[in-house]
């Protein structure tokens, strides 16, 4: 497993920087404090993982308690460029860069002896359903899992500072965490509880049933697994709206979200589960699978079609061709997934779902359920993959996914659904799944809800004029010309909207699954104050997910049909959105400046060691509080995590007043003095469930099991 930090290199060996401090604070932002214990001046660098749909919308840095510098968001190349500038004028210089949707570089140079740098990045992330409970889950990665082979990133192909491939970092840790969140809700909070971590609960804080808090109810040094928190509150299913409005640029972003409810009659389906069997689903990972694969079995319909897959480096299949779902396929699928273990090596997932796809059937709606850990590099080539395979069957493929374990990658997961037109869940290896995987089985065996539309406004728009990019005059062709060279390409591509709505082709929807849709309306362009649903959205950060994804308003729009739409065009496009919205992207960065006196100029001026920080062993306070233009309902409101030292308290000082009231600096405990109601728990044990499984027969019934 790759763990995330910082540190610094000297002749390819990487060393330490200390952490002194770790907070979350919300919309949410995470700070990392460090200090320099060398004597000499050096660049530090750090990766970070979150959630691949978080948008990261503000980036600081503190250096020693004293000044603040903010970054601006920048084209990329430009941002790196200018970062490389203020090194060599002994400026301080802090980059902040994506390298993937859902891992992210940190630089900073000219860090002087003794200097110590806190470093903010905020972001903002839906929180998504979990339709085993029928609540909202939050997850925040704390680790970067080791992906299997090696990335084509080099820096020669966009100018960034980034470094390719995983690093390694220490595990050692020279402190406790203390982790304290608290949840502010628009209605009454049930329960919170955590698949991952033993925690302790008060509800009802302050008198105020719509809050609660957690803490760690053991001591740990470190996050080394995902946080996972579910919580349930009173009608976070019912359908709402929320709009905002931007008064830099005037524009308002309205969201769209509910947990539809409808029964379908089903169509008779080809099932395939595809299964990673790679050495990074050992242990916990591939015994979910298990489980999984033998849960889907017994509750297939009779007469539907299946298969199994398995792959790793190799893959094969345990028929030939899909079977009917029998009395002799039930049992000779049950054995075989009974017996699986993760003894396949490698994650190559593109040939057994190549593979899958060109042996489904024609003749009638296929659906593939993928369960892996996602720990791969060639994400973007299994998209274009699922999307092409499914343009040939039409809307009689889709694809279902599942994240097995405690470090899943969510970009591949979420990424494969999306391309797949099904949607995904995840699973620990400690926690329960059997009416999340159902949900996802009937969905999958009734035809898709699509093609509708939204009205988000009532105001009748005209259709905006074409705008041209890079504008020429029309070649005159000569007839006796030697030139062999084609006239420039001057078709007109049409970008400009009023309503710009992510993703712009309305996926499916799903009973059960939350649907969450955002549109942004231009300068002018009023919401209407009842939104009508008949037959999906997103913010800014979904708008350049979809034009990352080729489904974009540009892409799909019938005035740019069979017009080539130029990766320029699409950069052009994700930087105008990052800029505007201060959004770090593929092509754009955050990038900012402390600028020196001449004394520390000249301090800096001395060569610096590049030092790569560690971050597995990270802990984290974390805060996440609503907008005030907005309610986030979908939004935890307060998160914060802690470090205290074994050795010393730290001289890091909050001066949030109050942050610093959920942080105690002790190796204790803190005493509650809260009235609310306390409860401890800890993830579930639910051998007890699939040990009564192994007595049902194919056709659901319950029998001895000498009997079958």
């Amino acid at each position: 497993m790759q763990l995330c930090g910082l540190i610094f290199v000297v002749e390819e060996y990487s060393y330490p920087v200390p952490l002194q401090d770790v907070s979350v604070e919300a919309n949410t932002t995470v700070c990392q404090t460090y200090k320099n214990v060398e004597k000499n001046t050096i660049e530090a660098i750090y990766k970070f993982p979150l959630h691949e749909a978080a948008a990261v919308c503000g980036f600081e840095a503190e250096i020693d308690g004293k000044r603040r510098v903010k970054g601006i968001v920048k084209e990329a190349k430009q941002a790196a460029k200018e970062y490389d500038e203020a090194i060599q004028q002994g400026h301080g210089a802090y980059l902040l860069e994506e390298q993937f949707p859902d891992i992210f570089q940190c630089s900073i140079d000219n860090i002087t002896a003794g200097q110590m740098v806190a470093i903010r990045i905020t972001y903002v992330t839906e929180l998504k359903h979990d339709a085993e409970t029928k609540s909202i889950r939050f997850v925040f990665p704390t680790t970067i899992a080791s992906r299997y082979g090696s990335s084509d990133y080099t820096s020669a192909n966009d100018g960034k500072k980034l470094i390719p491939d995983k690093m390694s970092y220490t595990e050692k840790t020279d402190y406790y965490l203390k982790l304290a969140i608290t949840y502010r809700m628009t209605s009454v909070i049930q329960s919170i509880e955590s698949p991952s971590y033993h925690i302790s609960t008060e509800l009802n804080i302050d008198g105020n049933p719509n809050v609660s808090k957690i803490t760690l109810a053991e001591q740990i040094t470190h996050l080394e697994k995902d946080l996972i928190l579910v919580v349930k509150s009173l009608g976070l299913n019912q359908p709402r709206a929320f709009v905002e409005y931007d008064s830099k640029t005037e524009t308002n972003c309205v969201m769209l979200t509910l947990v539809p409810k409808f029964a379908i009659n089903e169509i008779k389906s080809e099932l395939i589960f595809v299964i990673d069997r790679s050495g990074s689903m050992q242990g916990g990972p591939i015994k979910k699978a298990s489980e999984t694969i033998q849960l889907l079995l017994r509750s297939l319909p009779k007469d539907y079609l299946f298969n199994v897959v398995s792959f790793g480096s190799r893959f094969d299949s345990l028929f030939t061709k899909s079977q009917p779902y029998s009395k002799e396929s039930f049992s000779k699928a049950l054995k075989h997934a009974q017996e699986i273990d993760a003894n396949y090596r490698g994650t190559e997932i593109y040939n057994p779902l190549k593979w899958t796809f060109e042996n489904s059937k024609n003749d009638m709606s296929t659906s593939i359920f993928l369960l892996t850990d996602g720990q791969v590099y060639n994400v973007d080539q299994i998209v274009e993959l699922i999307k092409s395979s499914k343009e040939k069957k039409k809307d009689d493929l889709r694809l279902f996914s599942i994240g097995i374990g405690d470090s899943v990658s969510h970009h591949l997961v979420e990424s494969v659904s999306r391309a797949g037109k099904g949607y995904a869940q995840f699973v620990t290896n400690n926690e329960q799944m059997d009416k999340k995987i159902l949900g996802m089985l009937k969905n999958a065996i009734k035809p898709p809800i699509k093609d509708y539309n939204i009205t988000w406004t009532n105001q009748i728009l005209e259709d905006t004029l074409p705008v041209e990019t890079n504008p020429v005059d029309k070649p005159t062709i000569s007839f006796f010309s030697d030139n062999s060279t084609p006239p420039p390409n001057t078709q007109t591509i049409f970008t400009d909207m009023k309503i710009q709505q992510a993703p712009f082709l309305i996926p499916p929807i799903y009973p059960g699954a939350r649907f969450i849709v955002y549109c942004i309306l231009e300068k002018g362009v009023e919401p209407c104050k009842e939104i009508i649903l008949s037959a999906i959205s997103q913010d800014a950060r979904k708008l350049i997910q979809d034009l990352e994804g080729g489904a974009s308003f540009i892409h799909k729009n019938s005035r740019n049909k069979e017009k080539n739409i130029s990766n320029s065009l699409i950069c052009e496009q994700i930087v105008k959105l990052g800029v505007t919205y201060n959004l770090a992207s593929k092509y754009t960065s955050f990038i900012a400046i402390d600028e020196r006196d001449s004394e520390l100029v000249s301090e800096a001026k001395i060569l610096s060691s590049q030092r790569i920080v560690p971050v597995a062993a990270v802990p984290f306070l974390l805060s996440l509080q609503p907008r005030k233009t907005m309610t986030p309902v979908l939004m935890a409101s307060s998160m914060s995590f802690g470090s205290v030292s074994k050795r010393k308290e730290s001289s890091f000082e909050q001066e949030s007043a109050d942050l610093s009231t959920l942080i105690n600096r002790n190796d204790s405990p803190p005493a509650s003095t809260s009235l609310a109601a306390s409860v401890k728990s800890k993830p579930p044990n639910i051998e007890t469930l699939y040990s009564f499984l192994n007595f049902q027969s194919f056709d659901g019934s319950f029998l001895p099991s000498d009997k079958f």
